[in-house]
C-alpha cells in the first residue's frame, strides 16, 4: 500500500512538473513573439518620485529592441534592452538602463488604450550606502 501511495506522489510530482514546464515554454514564445512590438514608439508624460507630485516631462522611447528615456540621458542613462508580452488589449514591458556614474533604473509598464503607465526605481550603489527611490511615469502616444 506505501509502495503505491509514494508511486502515485511520484506521477502527480511529474505531471505538475511538466505543466509548469509547458506553461514557462508558452511564456516564452509570447514573448518573443512581441519582440520589437513596441518598436518605434515615443511616449510623452509626467513623471515624479512615488507619492509626490509631478517633477517633470519625459519622453520614453523604444526602438531595435532598446528602450531609453530622454530626461536620463544628462546623468548618462544610455539605452537598455527592453522585452515585451502581449496579453489581451494590453503590453507589458520591462527594461533596465544603467549609468556609469549613477547606478542602475528597472522600468516596468504596461500599455493599454494608448496610455502607457510605468513604475520604475534607480538604485545607486555607493560605499558606504544605497540610493534607492520609486517613481512613476504615465505618458500618452507622441505622434
Amino acid at each position: 500500500m506505501k509502495t503505491q501511495l509514494g508511486f502515485s506522489k511520484v506521477i502527480l510530482f511529474g505531471l505538475a512538473v511538466t505543466i509548469v514546464a509547458l506553461s514557462a515554454e508558452k511564456r516564452v514564445e509570447v514573448a518573443s513573439a512581441a519582440s520589437g512590438v513596441l518598436d518605434g514608439k515615443k511616449f510623452v508624460g509626467p513623471t515624479g518620485e512615488k507619492g509626490k507630485k509631478v517633477h517633470h516631462e519625459d519622453v520614453l522611447s523604444f526602438s531595435d529592441g532598446t528602450f531609453t528615456s530622454s530626461e536620463c540621458f544628462q546623468y548618462g542613462f544610455k539605452g537598455g534592452p527592453y522585452t515585451a508580452i502581449v496579453e489581451g488589449d494590453s503590453v507589458h514591458f520591462q527594461a533596465v538602463t544603467v549609468s556609469p556614474t549613477h547606478g542602475k533604473m528597472e522600468w516596468k509598464g504596461t500599455l493599454k488604450d494608448g496610455t502607457l503607465n510605468v513604475t520604475y526605481t534607480w538604485t545607486k550603489k555607493r560605499w558606504l550606502w544605497t540610493t534607492f527611490r520609486e517613481y512613476w511615469f504615465k505618458g500618452s502616444l507622441k505622434e
